[in-house]
């Protein structure tokens, strides 16, 4: 059964607006949520949402079964967000479509705010982290510059105490215009400072090691060109390695980096006091490897179906852009686990991608891989699917 969002007629008013949800993300939290969280203004750190250019989260127009600082698992939010129709992502994107991350930063920053809605970081009296643990979701329908208000529905399904950690569970379903754009189910953990420096990564990860034969039979690959991403939301430096029948299944294998730089712009969005490189950017960079990998294995095919842009997205502006991907491949499960973060300390940020299934005739790839910083795997793909139309 799907998570539906509030029925009632016509535009709801929010009960926190954009100035609250602000001082939430870069200001002082009880002007966002009341009295109980004064202690975070200025003598504690709470976990926040990010702010901008990353805060994809304007409103919050529903709150149901949950109550203001009552830790307890059953609450739900409808949030929504107004997509700029010249917002930075898109020019960086290369393409008029919202990038993968940002679609699920849409998803996902209405469970960070229920979170601290029902008073999470009360619950401990260390300062404790707020981080993603993964999920599994499915995109439906792309997002373009014409897209208006998306509406996210969330709800937390459970709430544990563990090991010193708080563990929780949510739903989720974005919408546009009653459609349902990207749905699925993700896992936060509350973490403490010290929890997260003894960061162990992905337990049991086996990347894949080339042998010296097939990594002799590679190449690099250019990162830059039509549809590729540019600027603030290029995540790699380079892809020094694509092997086209390499891999466990011999259908492929590429690796790209990207050195740790403490100035780039998304440690100061993200988070205030907290600074870390979003999961979702580090998903980017397994995205972006497989954007190379596909032009390079269908280079005449790149802006035959330009058209169909338009069908897809029902935008007329997109009607001309040449070659561009799904990114996910519309109605693909696909799922991640992060067991580690990436800071401003660390110096280098290693993508690995096993591609898994090829249809030539769809132009599809699907790819199961790793990312690691500093030679630690700290996340985990599976089934990431990208078209290339």
């Amino acid at each position: 059964e799907r998570l539906a969002p509030a029925t009632a007629a016509g535009p709801c008013p929010p009960l926190f607006d954009n100035d609250s949800i602000m001082d939430y993300a870069v200001g002082q939290p009880s002007r966002a949520f009341g009295e109980p969280y004064k202690i975070f203004d200025s003598e504690r750190v709470i976990a926040r949402l990010p702010g901008p250019p990353y805060k994809v989260l304007d409103r919050i127009t529903r709150i149901e079964g949950c109550q203001a600082f009552k830790l307890a698992a059953g609450g739900v939010v409808d949030a929504e967000y107004d997509v700029p129709r010249d917002a930075w992502y898109f020019k960086s994107n290369g393409q008029l479509q919202m990038p993968f991350g940002v679609l699920l930063e849409v998803a996902l920053q209405p469970c960070g705010w229920l979170a601290a809605y029902v008073g999470s970081a009360l619950s401990s009296p260390t300062d404790l982290s707020f981080r993603n643990l993964g999920g599994t979701a499915v995109q439906y329908e792309e997002v373009g510059p014409d897209a208006g208000t998306l509406l996210t529905t969330v709800k937390m399904t459970k709430n544990v105490h563990s090991a010193g950690m708080l563990i929780q569970d949510y739903e989720l379903a974005v919408r546009r215009q009653g459609r349902v754009v990207y749905e699925g189910a993700t896992q936060f953990g509350f973490f403490s400072k010290q929890a997260l420096s003894e960061q162990v990564g992905v337990r049991g990860a086996q990347p894949y090691v080339p042998a010296a034969g097939e990594a002799a039979r590679g190449s690099a690959l250019d990162i830059s060109g039509p549809g590729m991403p540019q600027d603030m939301l290029r995540m790699l430096d380079a892809i020094d390695l694509y092997v086209p029948a390499g891999g466990p299944k011999g259908l492929g294998f590429v690796r790209g980096h990207k050195k740790v730089d403490p100035a780039e712009w998304f440690f100061k969005a993200h988070f205030y006091q907290d600074p870390v490189c979003p999961g979702s950017l580090g998903l980017e960079s397994f995205l972006q490897l497989l954007k190379a990998a596909a032009r390079q294995r269908w280079p005449a095919s790149q802006g035959s179906q330009a058209s169909k842009a338009q069908v897809v997205l029902r935008s007329p502006e997109t009607a001309s852009q040449g070659s561009r991907f799904e990114a996910m491949a519309l109605g693909q499960k696909h799922q991640w686990v992060y067991r580690g973060q990436i800071v401003p300390a660390n110096k280098l940020v290693t993508v690995e991608a096993c591609i898994t299934a090829v249809d030539d005739a769809q132009r599809v790839l699907r790819a199961d891989g790793f990312l690691k910083v500093d030679g630690l795997v700290i996340y985990k793909m599976t089934d990431f699917t990208l078209r290339l139309v």
